[in-house]
């Protein structure tokens, strides 16, 4: 069976040494195709959401324990070492038999690595599994060789070192399997865990931190009556019908009466969620401090926020105005069949005392002019002859599609002509936004991306610079289902 032949596949069919496979075309309401064939897996199978009640404790990924040594460079004091094995393990995603996962360690989500910036980590990756692999860590400015190119295997039973400087603000990012037609399926069968970049600057802000700061994996999945799950591999992507939250399915947590800084993701393979935090129905304000690339300037008070597959917003809840016993639920209002409504639950269950901040100023943001730019791109989304394209193209691993100079700023103009919003992906470097539609984008977009929403039938414009390496990246949609029908180019940067 090739790569282009429909198949539906579960979880334990993989670990049992079926190879994933990816195939025909889908569509949603909110996946909105010029072809009508187009359809997601679980659209037309799944018409109402199975959420179930939110009993199930969340789990909060462990935090890998690190060695640090001497570095033999001058310019750094310390070297980050970790190790990570993919392999075959279980997840408790909800009662009953264990779901079985590929996952970094065994485990999902992988174990988070926390590193302060400017000291170089390096990450040795061992595949003990039975498919190829590559790992991206999404959003770091990183050499060719540690970026997770789709095509630069860690083929079964070797492995491969990646090397990151951190050279780069304090945020959240996460590491993925990248493989060139399978980063759904991986992604979807485990493979993904957080990592954290720490800085004094934020430090010094008193936000909330340690049992505080949670990271939140926010996926959909679709289990079997054994608790196994079925994923299908086509290019309009999988939909589920069930709410997973760093690995649990209904999951709720309980908290206190204080401030938590919740790191949000969106691990999913093409679902966007327009979330809300409600206590009943009423929607709640929170605070939006940070971005794909790192803090904001300043707060931005919300009661609602758009995260498509890849972006990273961290915001600040205030459960203190709720009294012991409220249950608030993290809501999503997009509609996109299979409907889910509630991602997760948390209840407060106890009063301490909180101590924590949200300063008015965060951070400084250095933010390029469009005078600034020596040269410019047009990138062209959309679909035609049966495949998501860029520029009229699909990827070929031996074609280079842009070049740009190392050091000089470039503005990208992504003009999306198909109605389906695509979550663009830059490699190498984090962009500002310079307008979306000709408009300004809202305040929670003005800091450090790396994925931007490009709204169907819109254009977004992006500013940014290549610097600290060069070589060969890609930039594509992070619908995965679209990225790995190879709606992905490729872009030289040359010294």
């Amino acid at each position: 069976m090739n790569l282009h032949t429909f198949a539906r596949i579960s979880i334990w069919a993989s670990l049992v040494g079926a190879s994933f496979v990816s195939g025909c075309s889908g569509s949603s309401s909110e996946l909105t195709q010029p072809d009508p064939s187009d359809e997601p897996a679980g659209r037309s199978e799944l018409a109402v959401t199975q959420e179930g009640t939110f009993t199930n404790p969340l789990r909060v990924p462990p935090v890998m324990a690190r060695t640090a040594t001497a570095n033999a460079s001058a310019a750094a004091t310390t070297l980050a070492a970790y190790n990570l094995t993919i392999k075959s393990g279980t997840a408790q995603m909800k009662a009953g038999n264990p779901t079985p996962i590929v996952g970094f360690d065994g485990i999902f989500p992988g174990p988070t690595l926390v590193v302060e910036r400017g000291e170089t980590t390096t990450v040795t990756q061992t595949n003990a599994w039975n498919e190829n692999v590559t790992i991206h860590n999404h959003g770091h400015k990183v050499a060719a060789e540690s970026d997770g190119h789709p095509v630069d295997y860690i083929t079964p039973g070797s492995s491969k070192v990646y090397t990151y400087p951190n050279d780069q603000p304090a945020g959240t990012f996460w590491y993925h399997d990248h493989t060139m037609d399978l980063t759904g399926a991986h992604v979807y069968n485990g493979l993904a865990g957080f990592y954290i970049i720490h800085d004094a600057a934020e430090d010094a802000l008193n936000l909330p931190s340690g049992d505080y700061d949670i990271p939140l994996l926010l996926q959909d999945k679709q289990f079997n009556a054994d608790n196994t799950l079925t994923y299908t591999s086509q290019a309009g992507g999988f939909l589920g019908n069930t709410p997973v939250a760093n690995g649990v399915a209904n999951a709720v947590h309980n908290v206190a009466n204080r401030k938590y800084r919740l790191r949000l993701l969106n691990g999913s393979d093409v679902r966007l969620w327009n979330l809300e935090l409600r206590a009943g129905t009423t929607p709640q304000t929170f605070q939006v401090i940070s971005s794909d690339g790192g803090l904001l300037q300043a707060p931005v008070s919300t009661t609602s926020l758009s995260i498509a597959p890849g972006e990273r917003y961290d915001i600040v809840v205030d459960f203190a105005p709720h009294p012991v016993g409220t249950t608030l639920s993290l809501f999503n209002t997009d509609a996109t069949a299979p409907a889910i409504s509630t991602l997760m639950q948390f209840t407060v269950n106890r009063t301490e005392t909180d101590t924590s901040t949200v300063p008015n100023t965060l951070a400084t943001i250095a933010r390029y002019a469009e005078a600034d730019s020596t040269g410019s791109a047009n990138i062209a989304l959309a679909f035609a002859n049966g495949n998501w394209q860029l520029n009229g193209l699909t990827y070929d691993p031996a074609r280079i599609d842009i070049t740009s100079p190392s050091n000089a700023v470039r503005i990208w103009t992504l003009t999306n002509n198909s109605g389906a919003m695509h979550p663009f992906h830059k490699h190498l470097v984090e962009f500002n936004v310079l307008d979306i539609n000709g408009q300004p984008p809202p305040a929670h977009q003005n800091g450090l991306k790396d994925t931007v929403q490009v709204p169907g039938r819109g254009t977004v414009r992006i500013i940014f610079k290549n610097e600290g390496f060069t070589g060969t990246y890609v930039f594509h949609c992070h619908r995965l289902g679209h990225e790995d029908h190879r709606m992905m180019l490729q872009e030289s940067v040359t010294p």
